[in-house]
């Protein structure tokens, strides 16, 4: 029997997941009210799959992923999110990624999803995507200093302004360039803070990275044989933007 850990702050939505899952016979439901009370979860439970909101009070989605992947790299996770009508918003629905489910939606649909992701993760290992994990950041409008962690010891780090990404270092590689180089590492580890870009007088649009519009076009998690690597598509796409200018 899996553990299945589901942390969103409405209740009643919590309480419906509970009533419907409550004589499943392939995985436990245990639930939470935000990022901090799923940690406290974490810490007592072996959990085999994480399902989080992005918006929660106290701790949100993106924090929680972000701290899950420190403490407990080894969990997947799916994140529910309700989508707009931002083009930034149209673009991660067209992705179709294994980890995102929009809000708001089904008990079948949240049921499939659960045995698809358990399925997928059973022979492989979790923890989080850079690739997802930037755009969940665009999308969120996050403003933060993200730091990326490589199991060879490798550092490097991401700075967002509302969403928009200003500026990545990786060693002697800046911008675009180090984005490039860390979304090749794996098995990485994750870390927020607080980031205040007091210098930027320009509006962050202005400064965004030319390489996250292409990362929304890459096919995720859909692997077929023979099928080109979809970041070697992003990376090819922001060389030839690149002698263009």
């Amino acid at each position: 029997m899996k553990n299945v850990l589901i942390v969103d702050d409405e209740l009643n939505l919590l309480l419906t997941i509970q009533a419907a899952f409550e004589k499943n016979d392939r995985f436990h439901l245990l639930t939470a009210g935000n990022g901090i009370e799923a940690l406290d979860i974490l810490e007592d439970n072996t959990i085999d799959l994480l399902v989080t909101d992005l918006k929660m009070p106290k701790m949100d989605g993106i924090e929680l992923l972000a701290a899950v992947s420190q403490s407990f790299p080894e969990i997947p996770s799916l994140v529910m999110t309700a989508f707009g009508t931002s083009s930034l918003e149209q673009q991660l629905r067209k992705a179709g990624a294994l980890n995102i489910l929009e809000k708001p939606l089904d008990i079948e649909t949240l049921e499939q999803s659960i045995y698809d992701a358990l399925d997928f993760y059973q022979d492989s290992e979790g923890g989080p995507e850079l690739d997802i994990f930037l755009q969940l950041m665009a999308l969120e409008k996050k403003t933060a200093h993200l730091k990326v962690f490589a199991s060879d010891g490798q550092q490097g780090s991401f700075f967002f302004r509302k969403g928009y990404l200003i500026d990545a270092e990786q060693g002697s590689l800046t911008g675009d360039q180090a984005v490039l180089e860390m979304l090749e590492w794996e098995k990485i580890k994750l870390s927020m803070k607080e980031f205040c870009p007091s210098t930027i007088i320009s509006d962050a649009s202005d400064t965004q990275s030319q390489l996250m519009p292409l990362l929304f076009d890459m096919p995720y998690h859909i692997e077929q044989e023979g099928a080109v690597d979809p970041l070697d598509k992003a990376r090819q796409e922001f060389t030839r933007i690149q002698k263009k200018k």
